[in-house]
């Protein structure tokens, strides 16, 4: 069953209000998922889990040049599906930089990924 924008999913805060808070255009995604907010909000609730972050960041570490564009590239694509665009722009950066400059990106991402674990939590 779909549900309008005021369905509440995470813990108290409704789809809309976390959309706005790290700054999806929220009626451009919903529109991609049919107004199916169920699948967006599993899509979002899965979406840190699934990027491996903690991996990434070894990845960068270890100068594993394919590995960490492989990443990258995953995030990017996860990132632009739910609309977070933020996070897309800094995956598609890191997956187009020289090796040399992988290490730039650590920061930015793990920012990105704390900002969506705390709307998700809040």
């Amino acid at each position: 069953m779909t549900r309008g924008p005021s369905f509440s999913i995470f813990s108290g805060m409704n789809i809309t209000s976390f959309a706005e808070e790290v700054g999806i255009d929220y009626e451009s995604v919903i529109e991609d998922y049919c107004g199916d907010t169920a699948a967006l909000r599993g899509d979002i609730e899965a979406f840190l889990p699934s990027c491996h972050l903690d991996e990434l960041e070894k990845a960068i570490e270890a100068k594993d040049e394919d590995s960490v564009r492989k990443q990258a590239h995953a995030i990017r694509k996860k990132a632009e599906k739910i609309g977070l665009e933020s996070m897309a722009q800094i995956a598609r950066k890191l997956e187009e930089s020289p090796a040399e400059r992988f290490h730039a990106f650590i920061s930015p991402i793990q920012r990105e990924g704390q900002l969506y674990a705390k709307a998700l939590a809040d």
